[in-house]
């Protein structure tokens, strides 16, 4: 190793660094499947709890993520030179909460060791959902398509510049270049696999209906449900008023943020009383935990059920919670994690622009 590979990786100070010799790419391989039969139990077990108590317990039997963690950063953290390697690497990224640190260290081993790799292209998949921040995503996977020369693979880092270039908003000029690539991608790699069958296609054009349906200033779509006694609610009724739509259940995090999240939301609520706001809430726990969560008097707003994850679908929302700000028009103002700049957007719609 290079004298600027050592000061830069004991600079790092990641988890790596403390590894003992010795790797197998077989050992990966048994972590992987060992880690993809428990959470598809667990799973299992989690979408047929049938009560809040059954879903509690079946969220305290939630696979350990950190002890997958260091498990494969054990198995290929002294072998990250060898390019069998960076698939693994890429599974880390991707299946557990990696540091930045230690997602630094990975993304500068590819960078030194593995950008004429052909498992290259993946790993930029994966860079889009790792801990970095969006300008250097978009630094190592525009560098990486400097030296992916086969199509096929060219398309998949395509897609991955793509998607982390909606991190950069939605202005014409962005969404201009984010179509080109996207178009890019779709003629060379359309059919290539990325995540669990889903291939570059499915993603491009998951890609182009939230540029062309979820952008900003786009018409929200149209919301139509019941909330946990059965009324009738729509979002047309809220037209006139700034919407904040946040997509939630008692399960996507752990019971004590679900509750802090609660918290924060009835804060926001109490704050805008007496103003043209609607805090709308999109639930997709079965009905009768719904219902005992409202019982139990942490839930603000009005919330609607959506068990069967149609209206979760129409806003492509697949990590909540999440958030969408909509304007007196019904146009979205913004989309994204709640948290600051929800509640700022909303604050400014709220706030008549002074002369």
């Amino acid at each position: 190793m290079n004298l600027l590979l050592k000061r830069i990786l004991l600079l790092m100070g990641g988890t790596f660094l403390m590894l003992p010799l010795g790797a197998s790419p077989e050992g990966a391989r048994a972590l992987v499947d060992q880690y993809k039969i428990e959470n598809q139990a667990w799973m299992l077990q989690l979408k047929t709890a049938k009560t809040l108590e059954s879903m509690r317990v079946a969220l305290d039997k939630k696979p350990n993520q950190e002890v997958y963690r260091k498990k494969m950063i054990k198995e290929i953290g002294a072998s990250l030179k060898q390019s069998w390697t960076l698939k693994y690497s890429t599974w880390l990224i991707e299946n557990t909460d990696l540091g930045e640190k230690d997602t630094n260290y990975v993304v500068n081993f590819a960078e030194k060791f593995h950008l004429k790799s052909k498992d290259l292209s993946r790993f930029c998949y994966a860079v889009v959902y790792s801990n970095k921040p969006v300008h250097e995503k978009k630094k190592f996977i525009e560098l990486a398509l400097k030296n992916i020369k086969d199509p096929k693979q060219n398309g998949v880092a395509t897609l991955s510049l793509a998607v982390v270039l909606r991190g950069l908003g939605d202005t014409a000029i962005n969404n201009a270049r984010r179509l080109k690539l996207i178009k890019s991608a779709i003629i060379n790699s359309a059919d290539v696999k990325l995540i669990e069958g889903v291939s570059v296609g499915d993603v491009a054009m998951e890609e182009l209906y939230k540029i062309q349906h979820l952008s900003k200033g786009r018409p929200a779509p149209a919301i139509q449900g019941v909330d946990s006694s059965g009324r009738n609610v729509k979002l047309s009724d809220y037209k006139g008023r700034v919407v904040m739509l946040v997509f939630w259940s008692s399960w996507d995090v752990s019971l004590e943020e679900t509750r802090n999240m609660l918290k924060m939301l009835k804060a926001v609520e109490k704050k805008n009383a007496g103003k043209p706001f609607t805090l709308l809430g999109i639930n997709r726990d079965w009905i009768t935990n719904l219902r005992q969560i409202e019982q139990e008097g942490l839930v603000a707003g009005t919330t609607i059920t959506d068990s069967d994850e149609k209206i979760y679908r129409d806003y492509r929302v697949k990590t909540p919670p999440a958030c969408y700000v909509i304007d007196q028009e019904g146009s979205i103002q913004f989309q994204g994690q709640l948290g600051t700049f929800a509640f700022l957007t909303a604050d400014s719609l709220l706030t008549p622009l002074k002369k």
